[in-house]
């Protein structure tokens, strides 16, 4: 095993224990929540710039403003809940059901996460490295990079490579 084993022992390991620690409930409801803030924000982010003051001088920097304000309490706003709702959760004693859940939700954004770390790396010369090339899990990581590489876009998928 190489450091490059290791830190995608550190970077699943750490995941699984996030979502552990946290629960599936405030997990789930977490990753929705990043979904709504973009959602909102992008929706009402021009709407809202109108009422910037003018202290703000250019009508992209009010755009922007008002996109990281309504990202952010949306954020805000979808955490006590999801906080909220992990506590019912615990409450009413399903608490190792949730944290079992969590685990395995955490596993599945570890590696996720890896898979998209690994097709970045794809794109520079860090797979011809001898601690990527002589790791134990390179070669398994690289074929799930080239399967997921059909998800890119074309012109950035013809970059990828091993």
């Amino acid at each position: 095993m190489t450091a490059f084993d290791y830190v995608i022992l550190a970077i699943v390991g750490l995941s699984v224990g996030l979502g552990w620690w946290r629960g599936f409930v405030y997990e789930l409801l977490s990753l929705f929540g990043w979904m709504a803030a973009y959602f909102v924000a992008r929706l009402f982010a021009p709407g809202l710039a109108q009422f910037i003051p003018d202290a703000v001088a250019s009508d992209a920097a009010k755009t922007a403003v008002a996109y990281g304000c309504l990202f952010i309490g949306t954020l805000i706003a979808c955490g006590i809940v999801a906080w909220s709702l992990s506590k019912l959760v615990k409450f009413v004693g399903l608490g190792w059901v949730d944290r079992i859940m969590g685990a395995g939700f955490g596993t599945c954004r570890g590696v996720l996460l890896v898979l998209v770390l690994v097709l970045l790396a794809g794109l520079t010369s860090l797979p011809q490295q001898p601690f990527w090339r002589d790791a134990w899990s390179s070669k398994s990581l690289q074929n799930a990079a080239l399967f997921a590489k059909d998800f890119l876009p074309e012109d950035v998928a013809k970059k990828v490579t091993y």
